[in-house]
């Protein structure tokens, strides 16, 4: 049999337990709260490096599809992959803090994003006349944006 003590302690930790599963949590505090309704995203890295460890790498396999289509299931997914990688690049050039201007940087940014879900598409499909059209399209839209944001040596 529980003694007084133990007894006072054990419905004192029941109640506690009960309380605390019943209370409100404690409100979480962000230093820059976003607008209601506005997508938090939080560059972590720059376009440069975006553009070196996802966008460049993806864009690679895609056209290396045109030149060597896949002839198996797993060729295919990493054709897939790549494309998919690719249009999601896109999105992440878009964030604030890395992009550079909403005039021709979000224009080029969403060319790289539809053309390269249309090789995602293809890719799904197996069908590599798609994947090759896509591909085209795809590095018109890099041409086009490098053109005009990457810095181009001095002419000697």
């Amino acid at each position: 049999m529980l003694g007084r003590w133990q007894w006072a302690m054990a419905v004192g930790l029941v109640a506690g337990v009960f309380s605390a599963g019943c209370s409100k949590p404690a409100p979480v505090r962000s230093e820059a709260a976003p607008a209601a309704g506005a997508p938090s995203f939080k560059a972590v890295g720059p376009s440069r490096q975006v553009m070196l460890a996802i966008t460049i790498p993806a864009s690679e396999t895609v056209f290396n599809a045109a030149a060597e289509p896949p002839t198996t299931d797993e060729q295919w997914v990493s054709v897939e992959r790549a494309a998919l990688a690719l249009a999601e690049s896109g999105n992440l050039l878009l964030i604030p803090g890395r992009a550079v201007d909403e005039g021709e940087w979000s224009r080029f940014s969403h060319m790289l994003i539809d053309t390269a879900a249309q090789a995602y598409a293809a890719s799904q499909a197996k069908d590599i006349e798609g994947v090759s059209e896509a591909g085209n399209a795809i590095y018109e839209a890099c041409e086009g944006c490098h053109k005009k944001y990457l810095p181009q040596p001095a002419a000697p």
